[in-house]
């Protein structure tokens, strides 16, 4: 005879909301068609949640989770299953409402009357489930008491009050389901297994004082430092419940073992939770909603920022054009996205936790160094946990204190150890033993205690008498790793194989990728992961989309990794690079770097390679420095890779990746030509087109880096010449707006105007690819270098029509560099206006605009603009300080090197206009000298004819004959550029030399010899 098993389950019962009046005029096969693939999607949502259908009802269904085979964390199965089934129903189907309700308890399973699907389970448990149904709303989840109990620390309820059920005793509290809490350290601590908090009082104090002065509007920011073990998270665990039970949120992110390869992830979580309020269940279009009535309580939100924000945060509608911003103009409004946030809820006292600070990446620092600074002087507490050995940058914040995480003293030690060990006396020596033995760490005590519980040396009747403590102290392990080590080593199949296959996983285990990895162990894999909930070595998480686990604590995930040789990881990790591909589909972007290092760790590395690309693509929108390590990454998992088209392609566009970006983080022609040099020749047999662009941008980094500006010509005449005429008119609108700027720097405004006129007449055409390339709004980009052409060939009207238009279009920018370009080009017309009040307004919104985006290529562009405002107003000294300033960051931060003779020849004439005529002269030459170098013929221009002046300032007419073959030069200048704005002033210089009756023959001096 086989005996039943009591077990402990949940009992889930669905129905169709109003199901008769729905098939009241449909005949029976109508009614089995209109409601049968309702049926359908509710067994679906229960079988994808491992739950057992018992049996369809006709317009509804009923399940276990728990039986007949036992599951860990029943009750949350059973509830995400809940709200996957309202989720299939949310757009009503056919007018199709459900109702769910859930009740928890024992339940018999009867193996002689089971028909394989649960069919042989009693109980009163089964009942009670099926009366809480009845009081769920249509769209609605209700839970009894019992069932809440079990998953209380992690889904969102609304209290319905006391209910009488049909047939049972008594009232019943009943709770409506509404979603899953976010990310909370409960989900890492299970109620039932947390030891005694012990000794850290002093800690747990100045976490709360913290909190009182952050309610004050003094924002604290509290890091705690401690070695592995020493209870980190769980002091945080323990203030997240006394803030909550003082009714403060808490929003919680932790760092992943393998963060370095998923950079912005605890940015992108904080985003999603704490400033945008989005719920692991909303789909794209729930949470682009979301997002606008977020930014709306900034003010009306920009279309730009949402569609910068619904880009990064992965919600962008499908076939939607990328955000037309630089990536360092998306980073910088990212982060000023954050500070604004910040600042808007500064009334709102609220808890922030980051956990496992040593595993960020290089970009999250930023973001939380953002969050920092922004919650100064707000009620945003941040809090921050890590290893020793990570590096603090944010020590120097005044509103920053460091918590140092000690180990416990041998009192405090022996006080954890008897409270896990139990009351009695006879076991004092041993837990005497395991105490020293810990040094105070908590986490080694419990696992040490762990450890003898599992050799059955607690068992009544064990021999511990002479020689039995000696033999303990000989097996205790010497360290936390060893004794994590010897408590795996113990552990039978399939548990072992499974947690190891975990372990290469990360601390965060998707069940379904874990699944794909062990499907040969697919018989027995939950009897598996039952076992190592029960060891509390993995920990059952809620998750939208399918189960998950994560490891109970880090260093069982560092250890069970470690342990595995090097020939054996690598198919798991491959194993799980392919598994990721298909659980994160939606996600790819976002996760190709955390697959890259998969692949990569598996040998696979053109795989490897292909996803790193992926990861740098998207990184490269907000973050170029860290695109370019991805970059560089993709080359070196190339390095011993066969050419092949697929190779060849990486390889050109790392090496022209490199190169676009480069110039925006500084970096020189000479860095970067070996890149170029490759992807040039490789690129001539991949994609002809490429080419072209790569032609571009050496042109552009030649003249970034300080080179001639005829050299840019140059090179975008090449790129011209590799085009069949007509044949696409979109890059050759492109390349004809980087030939406008290259004429324009060389000083050859009619042909740069001619450039820009053709660059504008088929802007329109220039495909996504060319756009990404270029990385900004090319648009603005023209209008901006057009307006400026305009003023120098004295089309003020034009111009200033022109740049009107640019300050329209710049309103759905947030680019800081094409924003200031208006204001900067109106600076330039008020300069030839000499109009002081309108270059005054206009330096206010550069002014406004650099303070807003801290960057050093817009910090030379104000000082420029500042010293122009200065210079018109006639407070000259203020303009030669303020060049200096320029000049000197120029040379200092090697950036906007394009704008150094400009501001020479400016500083020149400024020192002129004091009276330093010494000066003025020597920085005259100095514009002229590196204006020829470079072929930058406007500087040179002005510069000439400055010196001309001061030369006549201050010799007369005994440098009459140098004074004129200067002006000779000027006037060459001034014809071959077409700069009108000089003229008037060579005139007037020209006029007093006449004036003086010089000429460069009365003075005997050639005009060659004067050059």
């Amino acid at each position: 005879m086989t005996w039943g098993e009591l077990k402990q389950a949940t009992v889930l019962f669905a129905d169709i909301v109003s199901s008769t009046e729905q098939i009241a005029d449909l005949d029976a096969e109508q009614a089995m068609d209109r409601l049968g693939p309702a049926l359908a999607r509710m067994c679906a949502s229960i079988e994808k949640f491992d739950g057992t259908v018992v049996r369809t009802l006709g317009d509804g269904v009923m399940a276990i989770f728990g039986a007949p085979r036992a599951l860990e964390g029943h009750a949350l199965l059973a509830c995400e299953a809940a709200l996957d089934m309202q989720r299939a129903f949310a757009p009503a189907d056919q007018g199709l409402r459900i109702r769910v309700g859930l009740h928890s308890g024992q339940v018999a399973s009867d193996p002689q009357n089971a028909d394989g699907k649960g069919g042989g389970a009693h109980g009163l448990t089964i009942h009670l489930a099926s009366r809480v149904v009845g009081l769920a709303d249509p769209g609605g989840i209700c839970l009894t008491e019992s069932c809440y109990a079990l998953v209380r620390t992690l889904c969102e309820v609304q209290p319905m009050g006391q209910h009488v059920l049909k047939g049972i005793s008594g009232q019943s509290t009943i709770y409506a389901l509404t979603g899953f809490k976010m990310a909370s350290s409960d989900q890492h601590f299970h109620p039932a297994s947390l030891t005694p908090f012990l000794g850290r009082d002093r800690e747990s104090d100045l976490l709360k004082q913290a909190l009182l002065v952050t309610e004050r509007g003094q924002a604290r920011v509290v890091g705690i430092s401690g070695e592995p073990g020493a209870g980190k998270s769980r002091l945080c665990h323990e203030f997240v419940q006394w803030c909550r039970a003082r009714q403060v949120p808490v929003f919680e992110v932790r760092a992943q073992p393998y963060g370095h390869a998923m950079p912005l992830q605890p940015g992108l979580s904080l985003l999603r939770t704490f400033f945008f309020r989005i719920p692991p269940a909303d789909d794209a279009a729930a949470a682009r909603s979301r997002i606008v009535e977020r930014m709306a309580e900034l003010g009306l939100p920009s279309e730009t920022d949402l569609a910068l924000l619904y880009e990064f945060l992965g919600v962008a509608l499908a076939g939607s054009a990328p955000s037309a911003l630089s990536p360092k103009a998306r980073h910088t409004r990212l982060l000023n996205v954050v500070r604004e946030l910040v600042k808007h809820d500064a009334a709102t006292t609220s808890v922030i936790l980051i956990e496992d600070l040593h595993w960020l990446d290089e970009a999250s620092e930023e973001f939380v160094a953002t969050l920092i600074e922004a919650a100064t002087d707000t009620q945003t507490m941040v809090v921050l946990n890590f290893r020793p050995s990570y590096r603090l940058p944010w020590g120097q914040f005044k509103n920053f204190e460091k918590i140092d995480l000690g180990q416990l003293s041998a009192r405090e030690t022996e006080h954890l150890v008897r409270a896990l060990i139990g009351p009695r006396t006879d076991l004092q020596d041993i837990c005497e033993l395991v105490a020293a033995r810990s040094g105070g760490n908590p986490f080694f005590a419990e696992e040490l205690v762990r450890s003898l519980v599992d050799r059955g040396y607690f068992l009544k009747g064990s021999d511990l008498r002479a020689g039995g403590l000696e033999a303990i102290e000989r097996a205790l392990p010497a360290t936390v790793q060893a004794v994590i080590g010897a408590r795996l080593d113990r552990l039978g199949e399939p548990e072992k194989t499974l947690l190891q296959m975990c372990a290469i996983i990360g601390k965060e285990i998707p069940l379904a990728v874990l699944e794909h990895m062990a499907s040969p162990l697919a018989k027995v894999i939950e009897k598996g992961l039952d076992g190592l909930c029960h060891a509390e070595l993995i920990l059952p998480q809620p998750a939208v989309g399918g189960r998950r686990f994560t490891f109970r604590h880090p260093l069982i995930q560092e250890v069970a990794y470690s342990a595995q040789l090097k020939v054996r990881r690598g198919p798991l990790h491959g194993a799980v690079a392919v598994a990721m591909e298909v659980y994160y589909r939606d996600q790819l972007d976002e996760y190709a770097g955390l697959i890259s290092y998969h692949y990569e760790a598996a040998g696979q590395f053109l795989d490897a390679a292909g996803h790193a690309a992926r990861a740098a693509q998207w990184v490269g929108s907000t973050n170029s420095a860290l695109a370019i390590k991805h970059w560089h990454k993709v080359r070196t998992l190339l390095q011993n890779q066969p050419r092949s088209a697929v190779t060849d392609s990486l390889r050109v566009r790392a090496g022209g990746q490199i190169c676009v970006l480069g110039w925006r983080e500084g970096l020189t022609l000479k860095e970067v030509q070996p890149y170029i040099d490759e992807a040039t020749e490789l690129a001539g047999e991949v994609d002809a087109r490429l080419v072209q662009l790569l032609v571009m941008a050496e042109g552009r980094m030649l003249q970034a880096s300080g080179g001639p500006a005829d050299g840019y010509v140059e090179r975008l005449q090449k790129a011209q010449s590799l085009m069949a005429p007509g044949a696409d008119p979109g890059r050759a609108a492109m390349i004809n707006a980087a030939l406008s700027q290259a004429y324009a720097w060389a000083g050859l405004l009619e042909q740069a105007l001619e450039a820009n006129s053709r660059a504008l007449r088929d802007i329109g055409k220039i495909d996504r690819f060319d756009r990404e390339w270029i990385g900004f709004s090319i648009e603005q980009w023209v209008m901006g270098m057009r307006g400026r052409l305009l003023t120098r060939l004295g089309r003020l009207d034009e111009a200033e029509q022109c740049l009107r238009e640019l300050l329209v279009m710049g309103r759905s920018s947030n680019d800081p560099v094409i924003l200031q370009f208006a204001h900067f080009g109106y600076i330039d017309l008020a300069w030839c206006r000499s109009d002081a009040a309108l270059a005054q307004e206009h330096y206010g919104h550069v002014a406004e605009i650099t303070a807003k985006h801290d960057n050093p290529y817009l910090r030379v562009f104000a000082l420029s603009c500042r010293a122009t405002v200065a210079s018109i107003e006639g407070d000259f000294d203020t303009a030669a300080k303020t060049y200096s300033e320029a000049l000197a960051l120029v040379r200092s931060a090697s950036v906007a090197m394009e704008f150094e003779t400009e501001i020479l020849a400016s500083l020149a004439e400024c020192q002129r206009r004091l009276g330093r005529v010494e000066q003025a002269l020597d920085l005259a030459q100095e514009a002229i000298d590196i204006s020829r170098e470079r072929s930058t013929r406007l500087p040179e221009c002005r510069a000439l004819v400055t010196r001309a002046s001061a030369m006549l300032d201050v010799h007369g007419p005994v440098c009459a004959g140098q004074a004129e073959a200067l002006f000779a030069e000027a006037e060459h200048l001034v014809g071959l550029t077409g700069v009108t704005i000089y003229r008037d002033l060579f005139v007037q210089e020209r006029a007093r030399l006449n004036s003086l009756g010089g000429l460069a023959g009365q003075t005997g001096v050639s005009a060659a010899q004067a050059v």
